[in-house]
């Protein structure tokens, strides 16, 4: 199989992020992984180590658009979408816990 060289090889920067055209190559090392029979990856020690992520830890996967795809510790995406909901909760004035609104609703539905 041909190597094909990574797009950010020729720049002469690691660990920063770095805006070439409208792209953002990613913070931190890059490393080839290639893929066995089976489409698995093998993941190098110092890239799970980069991230804080232990080897028997479970990952998220997700599509990020073409040819990118994305690994995430479950508790971080958890926690990012936690974010978001504070987030939002902010920018439309929310104070509380959403679920008192939820039943303040509901009860105003139901005429009490």
């Amino acid at each position: 199989m041909p190597v094909i060289p990574l797009w950010w090889e020729s720049l002469a920067v690691t660990h920063q992020d770095v805006t070439v055209g409208r792209m953002k190559a990613p913070a931190g090392s890059s490393y080839r992984l290639p893929l066995d029979a089976k489409r698995r990856p093998t993941l190098p020690a110092a890239l799970l180590a980069e991230a804080g992520i232990d080897a028997t830890h479970e990952l998220v996967a997700r599509a990020d658009g073409p040819g990118r795809l994305v690994l995430e510790d479950p508790l971080s995406v958890l926690a990012a979408f936690q974010g978001r909901v504070v987030e939002g909760k902010q920018a439309r004035g929310f104070e509380g816990l959403l679920a008192d609104d939820l039943l303040a609703d509901r009860e105003a539905d139901a005429g009490g």
